[in-house]
């Protein structure tokens, strides 16, 4: 009885080890072809000079930060959007901020809403310093371009790279979109950002 017994959880043990190494290589090629379309910035993340941002600069809740992509030829399903910001951390109590609102869309090339999603900050960007999170989505075929829009609230500020102009990244509030530039007081310099929002699926 016991041998019989042994046996059969040595069996039952072996089926589950094999399920298991059956669905995790089935899994890595589906993560395998994800492609990343990156907007404007290319760099790795750590290579970058960036800045903080927040909506709450311009005193508004409803203003978001928008970067244009554009799908690869054949089409694109898009399955999740990364964004590098973050929730803030209070170094002197050691205590991170209390959840709060934040909000994704993803619009067509002609500004068209497709889908909005909203959820706190702290469920992406809980960390002691900035950080890359990721927003998954119900898969969306796009062509063509097509926008993908942050609005941080002030609750989840977005890193943000100075470049000789905006290229691909935007604001976006009451339907109108405007280069992501602003001047410099001091010099009467108009300087662009790029905001590091990137689109990902296959």
């Amino acid at each position: 009885m016991g041998d019989h017994l042994n046996k059969s959880l040595m069996l039952i043990a072996c089926l589950c080890l094999a399920a298991l190494t059956i669905s995790g290589s089935a899994a890595e090629p589906s993560e395998a072809k994800l492609k990343t379309l990156t907007g404007d910035s290319e760099l790795n993340y750590s290579e970058m000079n960036f800045t903080l941002f927040s909506s709450t600069e311009f005193g508004s809740l409803s203003i978001g930060e928008a970067v244009k992509f554009t799908a690869p030829s054949g089409g694109f399903k898009l399955q999740k959007v990364r964004i590098f910001a973050w929730s803030g951390f209070n170094e002197t109590s050691q205590t991170y901020p209390a959840d709060r609102n934040i909000m994704l869309e993803i619009r067509d090339k002609d500004l068209k809403l497709l889908y909005k999603f909203a959820d706190a900050q702290n469920n992406y960007f809980l960390s002691e310093v900035p950080t890359s999170g990721e927003i998954e989505i119900p898969e969306m075929k796009l062509s063509g371009d097509f926008y993908v829009i942050f609005y941080d609230r002030g609750a989840a500020p977005i890193a943000k790279v100075e470049a000789p102009s905006s290229g691909n990244s935007f604001l976006f509030g009451d339907g109108a979109i405007i280069p992501a530039e602003f001047i410099d007081q001091d010099t009467n310099e108009t300087i662009g950002y790029n905001w590091l929002i990137e689109a990902i699926g296959e």
